[in-house]
């Protein structure tokens, strides 16, 4: 879905861009067909005012006694005498001499002399400016064009990005291969760690590999649920966050202990939510491992829940080495430390899960001193 939404952008973008091109040669297009018309409606006026005239001397030839001025439902006649007054008219009277509509935008004018036939000295003859022949033919060839700009388009960027989309789905493919074939030897060594610690209590080795693979299991996790985000179903469900969070901490005790840092905990008991487990992970365990990561040796980190009138409150304070640049600090792939290692996407992961529920992030830092992380629920 997320491959063709992305074809359909670049196809239209591209449709666009020759649209824009194709209306270069369709605007003069246009221009010259108003011209063509425009010529066409002079020679209609004055071959117009040929029939009128030929009809006042053949009139004049047989010595009629009353002369039928000729009327058109397209023309507009009139007939002035040597002081350019008005004398007769058609259909509507054009003071032509007034309001000079051989300028007007609206009609078309054409003037003879007539050397005084029947007391006139001049005909005018008009007609309406319509261009609606013009604009129809243009907006049919519009069409006509859009239609196989989009169609050629579509066909053109569809070949040219499918080797793209086939090495993305191939990558994808194999990146999720790769993390299924991890699963187990991570879930396996953690294990026969675990075995091994009990029997060598309090052995540093043993320490330095727990954390070292407990660290490896948030990047994990981190990375699959960034694989697997719009395939993750929006489940909640009740929970005990004291009590989960509480199992977090915990969980996170040996990476801390690797540091020689301390953990205290302010957990308020009894605060019930219902929410996503997978996204509760998310959120805990990367501030909890970059709380860790970042924090000096033999230094604090103190982590606090607790209720407000709103909601409540999830929070992380350290003392480590601070955020230079905390506007960035949720982008994609963005590191503050590149020594300490990761991918840079554990907190645009939680700032995703944020927006997603409605969840507040305030992030307070200075250099050297330390960063605190705080997170407001309001009453999920």
């Amino acid at each position: 879905m997320k491959s063709n939404k992305s074809d359909f952008k670049y196809i239209l973008i591209q449709g666009l861009i020759t649209l824009l091109i194709a209306f270069i040669p369709i605007y003069f297009y246009i221009d010259a067909s108003i011209k063509n018309q425009d010529i066409k409606d002079k020679l209609d006026l004055q071959s117009y005012s040929n029939q009128v005239v030929k009809k006042i001397e053949n009139f004049l030839e047989q010595n009629g006694e009353v002369f039928y001025f000729p009327r058109s439902n397209i023309f507009y006649s009139s007939l002035y005498d040597e002081n350019k007054k008005e004398k007769f008219f058609t259909n509507l009277s054009l003071d032509f001499f007034e309001d000079d509509f051989n300028e007007s935008n609206e009609r078309l004018c054409f003037k003879r002399e007539l050397n005084n036939i029947l007391d006139n000295n001049y005909l005018i003859i008009c007609k309406n400016i319509d261009y609606s022949e013009v604009i129809y033919n243009c907006l049919i060839l519009f069409i006509i064009v859009s239609f196989f700009i989009f169609l050629l388009s579509f066909f053109v960027i569809k070949q040219s990005i499918e080797p793209y989309r086939k090495l993305n789905e191939y990558l994808d493919n194999f990146l999720k291969d790769a993390m299924h074939e991890l699963k187990t030897p991570i879930g396996v060594a953690r294990i026969n760690i675990d075995m091994l610690s009990l029997r060598l209590k309090n052995d540093k080795n043993i320490l330095r590999v727990k954390s070292a693979l407990k660290n490896m299991t948030v990047i994990y996790e981190d990375l699959e649920y960034y694989m697997q985000q719009n395939e993750v179903k929006n489940e909640r469900r009740d929970m005990d966050f004291s009590l989960f969070f509480e199992k977090r901490v915990d969980f996170f005790n040996d990476l801390a202990n690797a540091k020689n840092i301390e953990i205290f905990k302010n957990i308020e008991p009894n605060i019930n939510i219902k929410f996503n487990e997978i996204e509760a992970y998310r959120i805990i365990d990367n501030n909890l491992s970059n709380a860790i990561k970042y924090s000096n040796k033999e230094s604090k980190i103190f982590v606090k829940l607790e209720k407000i009138d709103e909601g409540f409150i999830l929070e992380f304070k350290d003392e480590g080495i601070g955020i230079k640049d905390v506007s960035k600090l949720f982008e994609r792939y963005y590191r503050g430390d590149k020594i300490t290692g990761g991918f840079g996407i554990g907190l645009s992961i939680v700032k995703n899960i944020c927006i997603k529920n409605n969840i507040k992030i305030d992030v307070f830092s200075k250099e050297s001193e330390g960063s605190t992380f705080r997170y407001i629920f309001f009453n999920i």
